[in-house]
């Protein structure tokens, strides 16, 4: 019975949200009267609001849910303050009291009669108003309450620096009831808005001398007029300095004045307030109508000279995305200058809060949001990435500078030579961004997934870079005048409304007359890898008839082009939308779907066939991209040394080159270079070449690393690496094949797991009679938490396997295990736990291997000491430099135990000061005769530690422990000589950093 229930579920479910989604649209109507007061000394607003609820759906409503923001800035418990932990930022968690924000003093009224409300159990940003009776289907009712709002500092969007006011999120609000039910959503930082359509009619009291830019149109003639003079005063300076130097508040005056906004057919309200603001004006002339638009912008002293830069930016957002997408409807649109810890800029009909590198991007969304309103939680990419791609256009139609920081690299002549990009255009390159984290399989895709769902890196890379990106490339397959009949198309139908991802589509297959499930959902809405190839070509009289083949596993539509011997383009086609079959099924067709075929003039130019010449594709592989029609280009330079990095071309190979030094005692100082390949988006096939050459030795040392990296389609595999490591120095050298298996990230608890297999050999000079030591190692590493508090855990089996002449003993095996535990205690001060244990499961008593209490014996070569062979009496291995692994003690004891050893590390950072507390705890499976006499089990020690370089230098000063006499330092040498350092190249391998970056 139970297996039928079930069965009949997975067929009624369906059935059942389709249903619900196939309804007819409808949408909800909100008008707003609030009359507000700001206490600029109290931080803190009162006010009393007034809303007509019209109930629009099919529906009998018995409750509202209804959004209380400001109260995400209440405690730790928040979902805007978990967020927070999981991105690593800590300002908010320790954050005082007085530094918190939330909304109070509220009585609702429906019609007149006292309703009540329940705070969601979960997100006291979120309540459930029960209405006195249900609101039917075409009833307009009206909810009434007093509140209160104790403005936070700036943690995001809403609060204040000082008396510099960002009043946004801040009134209580309905959530949207559409087709799809319910919409009630907690404050996010990463995570925008959805809000239904209306009229505002707000009235804001404060000290006179505020200047406030608002949603809305002002309806005061005596501050139109101060805003005005303002205006003019600041209309004929051309320098920053003529907005003088100052940033101080003035005091607020004793008068206080009523502002009054009114303004139809908008979803939010947001106003800014500060005393120092200047004034900027201009009137722009719509493109289509004429019709007149008031364009202000209101910022500081002290980023007078960025906005001057961009003070026709409003003016060209206007213009620009009136004519491709539809005219602003709007008299005025404001760009404020504030403090803003929620990204670069943040915008609210008719109003934003922007860096003003931003200000196009922002007025932009008075398109992508303000008038065409999606669901921005759900869909962040129909918001931002739509948003993207037409301030690109912007930006480039005014030969403006991109706001994209790979973009505008390219976009400057001298950088863009250096770093081998002339002739890739800017937008091109910034695709990097999004390329770098799909060539290590950290990529998202850009829709199905709502905002907070994104890691950091991808709600920027994916959601905003790669949207516009596919965008461009599909206004490239379409052609710009039918994509932008289609944008236009997509705007008259769904201006003020709210579109979801399927009615952009329809919009858009509607306005083109074709199918575009292939891009919508395909492209959009999953990680595919995109290949495509020239797989042949034929000259045949006067054409080349050229076949292309699709290496992926989804059909799409590839441009092809012919090229002339410096590259130029002579003639450009685009393939039908085609192949997209898994690799299994390619062997069991007929016909070869994924191939088809295109013909081209042949002209005396044509010296090449390229895939792709103008980078729009999102593929990330461009090295087979061209086949040369006979000969080679002569302008073509096969191979070039370049230095740093830069992207991947058709049409040249680059390698890249850093110069490196090294040193230690046996091989003394060493001058060398790093040779590797693109190490933003990683190739299949990558690798690292670092020869140096030792001037005391007078040979080669260095290290050299091969990767193949695989991206596999499983459920629990993220990435697997096949590595092959070699390196030589002092008088060893390493060789090391290893497979690493990262598995997926877990939604519970953001776990991070990663399994290696590892086959050392380790070859030394000093018995040459010996070909080396062999020592496979499994291990499991786990990564958990967040920024408040994490956990980890290793487990490492090794087993050694000698093969020295004359040895006789058994291969012993050694397992090793760590549990790592942090807490912070403040935004930069944690501590920390370690719980350390190692065993080796089977050893002869003649064998040499052990585990030692204040490092490893680095029996795999993993830690770059100094002083390996133990020349110096300064930098000697173990004694005064360690590795932090295995017993991890900070002080040198000589305890090396052959059965068990476990320790307890613990950590603690000082307030105020850069130093670290540290103790440790150990035991060992026999006695050791130490400095202080008798023979000892137990061990400890104490001190503090100093972190350098990003903690890629630590070290420790132990002041007591057993390695003293007594377990206090006699005399200051003997204090001093049991200094000690670990020196952790890792933390500063470019490499890890940005693949740490990009998780």
């Amino acid at each position: 019975m139970q297996k039928l229930i079930a069965s009949l579920a997975l067929v009624v479910l369906p059935l059942a949200a389709l249903a619900q989604t196939e309804r007819p649209y409808w949408q909800q109507e909100v008008n707003y009267s609030i009359d507000v007061a700001l206490d600029d000394k109290q931080h803190v607003l009162t006010g009393r609001e007034e809303m007509q609820y019209v109930n629009n759906s099919p529906d009998a409503l018995p409750f509202i849910y209804i959004h209380l923001w400001p109260n995400a800035y209440r405690d730790n418990s928040t979902a805007f303050a978990r967020q927070q932990r999981q991105v690593g930022k800590l300002k908010f968690e320790f954050a005082k009291p007085e530094a918190r924000g939330y909304i109070d003093q509220l009585d609702f009224k429906v019609d007149g009669q006292s309703a009540r409300f329940e705070l969601d159990a979960q997100n006291p940003d979120i309540a459930k108003l029960v209405l006195p009776q249900p609101v039917q289907p075409g009833q307009r009712i009206t909810i009434s309450t007093p509140f209160r709002v104790k403005l936070p500092d700036s943690f995001s969007r809403m609060g204040h620096v000082g008396q510099s006011y960002q009043i946004t999120q801040w009134y209580p609000k309905p959530a949207v009831y559409d087709r799809t039910g319910w919409h009630p959503m907690p404050y996010l930082d990463q995570g925008e808005f959805y809000s239904e359509f209306g009229s505002f009619d707000v009235r804001i009291t404060l000290p006179d001398n505020y200047v406030v830019g608002a949603t809305g149109e002002l309806q005061n003639p005596d501050e139109l007029q101060r805003l005005n003079q303002l205006a003019t005063s600041s209309a004929g300076k051309t320098k920053p300095e003529e907005f003088g130097t100052s940033e101080e508040f003035p005091a607020s005056s004793s008068n206080s004045k009523t502002l009054r906004y009114t303004q139809d057919r908008v979803h939010d309200f947001a106003w800014f307030a500060d005393k120092r603001f200047n004034v900027l004006k201009d009137v722009v002339q719509l493109p289509n109508s004429g019709r007149s638009v008031t364009a202000w912008m209101l910022f500081t002293n002290r980023n007078a000279a960025d906005w001057l830069k961009h003070r026709n930016d409003i003016r060209y957002a206007l213009e620009g995305y009136s004519r491709w997408v539809g005219e602003y409807p709007y008299s005025a649109a404001t760009a404020v200058d504030g403090a803003l810890s929620a990204g670069s800029g943040m915008e609210y009909p008719m109003v934003t809060v922007t860096d003003p590198f931003a200000i196009v991007h922002e007025v932009g969304h008075n398109w992508f949001y303000g008038i065409l309103a999606s669901n921005e939680r759900e869909h962040p990419w129909q918001d931002e990435g739509v948003n993207s791609y037409l301030e690109n256009r912007v930006l480039e139609a005014f030969h403006q500078t991109p706001s994209d920081p790979l973009a505008k690299a390219a976009n400057n002549p001298t950088v863009a030579q250096k770093l081998g990009l002339t002739g890739v255009p800017p937008a091109a390159v910034a695709q990097a961004q999004w390329q770098a984290a799909a060539s290590r399989g950290y990529d998202q895709p850009n829709a199905g997934l709502a905002a907070g769902q994104y890691t950091s890196y991808n709600y920027g890379a994916v959601v905003y870079v790669k949207t516009a990106a596919l965008l461009r490339y599909l206004a490239g397959y379409l052609g710009q005048e039918r994509f932008d009949k289609a944008m236009h198309f997509y705007y008259d139908r769904w201006k003020f409304r709210h579109p979801s991802p399927a009615d952009m589509q329809v919009a858009f297959e509607e306005a083109t007359g074709q199918k575009l499930d292939w891009f919508f959902q395909q492209m959009l809405g999953t990680t595919t890898r995109y290949n495509a190839t020239v797989s042949n070509l034929l000259k045949a009289g006067d054409q080349v008839k050229v076949l292309v083949r699709n290496e992926s596993t989804a059909p799409w539509s590839v441009p092809v082009a012919t090229v002339d011997a410096q590259g130029k383009v002579l003639e450009l086609q685009w393939t039908p939308v085609f192949g997209g079959r898994e690799a299994e099924d390619r062997t069991t067709g007929d016909e070869d779907t994924d191939v088809t075929q295109l013909n081209f003039r042949r002209t005396p130019e044509v010296a090449a066939v390229v895939v792709d010449p103008e980078y729009i594709t999102p593929q990330l592989n461009r090295r087979d991209e061209q086949r040369l029609l006979e000969g080679t280009f002569p302008t073509l330079e096969p191979l070039r040394l370049r230095p740093l990095a830069g992207v991947e071309r058709w049409d040249r190979t680059d390698f890249y080159w850093l110069p490196v030094v090294g040193a230690n005692t046996y091989d003394k100082f060493m001058l060398g270079a790093a040779f590797y390949n693109n190490p933003l988006v990683l190739n299949k096939l990558s690798y690292v070449a670092m020869p140096m050459f030792s001037f005391n030795r007078r040979d080669l040392k260095g290290i050299g690393q091969l990767n193949l990296t695989a991206l596999p389609s499983s459920r629990y595999l993220q990435r697997v690496t096949t590595s092959f490591h070699m390196s030589s120095f002092e008088r060893y050298t390493k060789l090391e094949p290893s497979l690493s298996l990262e598995l997926r990230r877990t939604q519970w608890g953001n776990l991070r797991q990663q399994v290696q297999l590892a086959y050392t050999i380790v070859r030394t000079e000093q018995d040459p009679s010996s070909t080396g030591n062999i020592i496979p190692t499994l291990r499991y590493e786990l990564l958990g938490g967040d920024a408040a508090r994490s956990y980890g855990a290793d487990v490492e089996l090794n087993a050694f396997t000698p093969r020295s002449a004359g040895t006789t003993y058994d291969s012993p095996q050694l397992l090793r295990a760590a549990l790592r535990y942090e807490q912070h205690y403040a935004e930069k001060r944690s501590f920390r736990v370690r719980l350390f244990g190692g065993r080796f499961l089977s050893q002869a008593a003649e064998s040499p291997y052990v585990i030692g209490l204040s490092g490893s014996p680095d029996y795999r070569r993993q830690t770059p000491f100094l002083d390996r062979r133990q020349i110096s009496d300064a930098l000697t291995a173990q004694v005064h430099q360690t590795d932090d692994r295995d017993g991890a003690f900070k002080a040198f004891l000589p305890v090396y135990a052959d059965k068990w050893l476990t320790t307890l590390n613990l950590e603690a950072d000082l307030p105020k000061t850069a130093f670290v507390v540290f103790a440790d705890l150990g035991a060992a499976n026999r006695r050791f005769t130490l400095p202080g006499g008798g023979n000892q089990r137990l061990f400890y020690d104490a001190g503090l530690a100093l972190p350098l370089l990003n903690d890629a230098f630590r070290l420790y000063l132990p002041i007591a422990g057993s390695q003293y006499d007594n377990g206090f330092p006699s005399s200051r040498k003997n204090f001093t000589d049991n200094i000690r350092f670990v020196l952790n190249l890792q933390k500063a391998n470019p490499l890890r950093l940005i693949d740490q970056a990009l998780r």
